[in-house]
């Protein structure tokens, strides 16, 4: 049994790692400035949440003073391509300086053994790939502030481990998508950006689905990505875990399902899952988006022994639909339950 802090774990990835740490015996801190994360994600959950900033020094401290951490868990980032275009300065000081901060701060109080790390990075650390699918030594050209500020936590992560001994295994996702029904939990982005609940709710709501690019050259012109569940991605996270509290050196790990599927494909899928219509309005592409990504992840797969169990894009879209219905009708309960108090 550890004690593991979780930075950003009131967000999407972060909370669905919680129950397999609980089901394991670990403890859980969390972590959180509640920006983006939601408090109610994790009121049903035996976890302390401590709302800090990882900008804050002060607040760290006090944290790691107070605590005993076996290892830590960082998922706090900012993690909008589109947004990190236009307020690149913000995503710098979260992802990377935050990255420094959170560790700077672990080590002054953990001097003898730092708590090793696991790293929630990016494929977007790629940029516009020279070939797929893309394997962990793939050149990285980051194409967007939020890529860059990713890959700039990666290489301050390996340099620490050289010169201090950090431990840390960096994941790098690919599309995270999907949802955990059997803990509650799901995508409660605000706002949301993620294209398959931005599907079914344009297929609900019988409102346009922005099409970020028609013209790549792809088979049907729509952008091409690697979509992988969030449950599989929480598993993965418990691998490396158990990886680096058995004493295993550091490490990084691309994390797809393998294939590729285009846009109009997720649309197709959403529209057979729901029985509805998508409607869809033709958009520019959106500045950093390469036209395809997909991963390789077998060394995640002979390293960590990860088998994902749910990425097939059938499956994720089952869970997203019936998460999102799941929200329509518990937000419609309670509209219903407050006209009634009045």
């Amino acid at each position: 049994m550890a004690q593991v802090l979780l930075t950003g774990g009131a967000g999407y990835v972060g909370s669905h790692v919680i129950p397999g740490l609980l089901q394991r015996g670990h403890r859980v801190v969390v972590f959180d400035d509640l920006s983006r994360g939601q408090r109610s994600t994790l009121a049903r959950m035996a976890v302390e949440l401590v709302v800090g900033d990882l900008g804050d020094a002060d607040a760290l401290q006090r944290l790691f003073a107070k605590y005993r951490f076996d290892a830590i868990l960082h998922f706090a980032a900012l993690a909008y391509v589109g947004e990190s275009n236009h307020i690149p300065d913000a995503y710098y000081r979260v992802n990377t300086w935050g990255t420094l901060n959170l560790v700077q701060q672990a080590m002054a109080c953990c001097a003898a053994a730092p708590p090793p790390l696991v790293f929630s990075s990016s494929c977007a650390v790629f940029g516009i790939p020279e070939q797929l699918p893309l394997h962990e030594d793939c050149p990285k050209s980051p194409i967007s502030p939020y890529g860059r500020s990713k890959l700039a936590a990666e290489w301050l992560l390996a340099d620490l481990g050289r010169a201090y001994g950090l431990r840390s295994v960096v994941l790098r996702y690919f599309n995270a998508a999907g949802a955990d029904l059997v803990h509650g939990l799901g995508e409660l982005h605000q706002p949301e950006t993620h294209l398959i609940p931005l599907a079914i709710a344009a297929a609900r709501d019988r409102q346009p689905l922005l099409l970020h690019g028609s013209d790549f050259e792809t088979a049907d012109g729509s952008a091409i990505r690697d979509f992988v569940h969030v449950s599989d991605l929480a598993e993965a996270h418990l691998l490396a875990l158990d990886h680096l509290l058995s004493g295993g050196a550091s490490n990084h790990f691309n994390l797809g399902s393998g294939r590729g599927v285009s846009v109009r494909e997720v649309v197709r899928q959403v529209e057979a899952c729901l029985d509805l219509d998508v409607p869809l309005q033709l958009a520019p592409r959106r500045e950093g988006d390469p036209p395809a990504l997909v991963s390789d992840s077998r060394k995640a797969r002979q390293n960590l022994g990860w088998q994902p169990q749910r990425s097939s894009l059938e499956q994720i879209v089952a869970d997203a639909a019936a998460w999102d219905l799941r929200q329509r009708l518990h937000s419609t309960a309670s509209l219903e339950q407050s006209h009634g108090r009045r």
